[in-house]
């Protein structure tokens, strides 16, 4: 098998998930250090009230040059998480998995063969095992979104991108959970950036719960929908102006 030449940063959002990143952080660890020839994981630790700064900070100690942590005072929501990772990411290539284990680092790989040089690979689950209220709900923001934005391609999962595309796109996203995704998929699409699509596995988490399935992440992901339809309509304003 060859190696994946881009660099390439995974980053890992984290917030009270110590149980589960004592079984995630190996396994990425033995990935990167396997498949990539350049990588390197990049831990948001959102403001954790339990041992995952001390369990990150273990494993950063035997391998500083492999993981790079980076703490939040307090919890700021998923969307500020990866945020800060992918801003903070010195690589030619992004990408991420939550530090849950829903996305195990065979799906990683898929990504990796996956790509093929685009501006942004999207993933899709083959089947994830939500309840008829979340899949409901999901179809709704669906439609919601393809009425705000225009995007109307299936985003599910974790997506790689190039570090330099989010330099151009202007996120105005801060606060809900899957905001930042949805805002970079749809800039992108009405860009013309190059997008891919592969479709992994989405598993049940490791141990614990969900922390970002709940009525206020949806309301705040409403409101973000609105903020990203406002901001791509000044993007494209502003790009015609340029080419004037």
């Amino acid at each position: 098998m060859s190696l994946f030449e881009p660099s390439l940063t995974l980053v890992i959002p984290a917030f009270n998930e110590a149980e589960n990143l004592q079984f995630v952080l190996p396994e990425a660890l033995r990935f990167i250090a396997e498949r990539c020839v350049s990588c390197q994981i990049l831990l948001i630790d959102d403001g954790s009230s339990d041992a995952t700064a001390k369990v990150a900070a273990e494993f950063a100690a035997e391998q500083p040059e492999r993981l790079r942590i980076i703490t939040h005072p307090h919890n700021q929501g998923l969307t500020a998480a990866l945020r800060s990772g992918f801003f903070g990411a010195h690589s030619e290539l992004v990408t991420w998995i939550p530090a849950d284990g829903q996305i195990a680092v065979s799906e990683l790989d898929k990504m990796l063969r996956a790509y093929r040089g685009e501006d942004l690979l999207l993933t899709t689950y083959r089947h994830r095992p939500d309840g008829l209220w979340r899949a409901t709900m999901s179809k709704t923001v669906r439609l919601l979104v393809r009425a705000a934005t225009g995007f109307a391609d299936r985003l599910e999962g974790p997506y790689l991108f190039r570090r330099a595309l989010i330099d151009e796109l202007n996120l105005v996203c801060t606060r809900s959970a899957g905001s930042i995704g949805l805002e970079i998929a749809a800039k992108s699409r009405s860009l013309g950036k190059r997008i891919g699509s592969t479709e992994i596995e989405c598993l049940p988490r490791l141990s614990g719960h969900s922390k970002v399935a709940d009525l206020r992440n949806i309301v705040t992901y409403f409101g973000e929908i609105w903020r990203i339809h406002r901001s791509q309509r000044e993007l494209l304003a502003a790009r015609r102006d340029m080419a004037r």
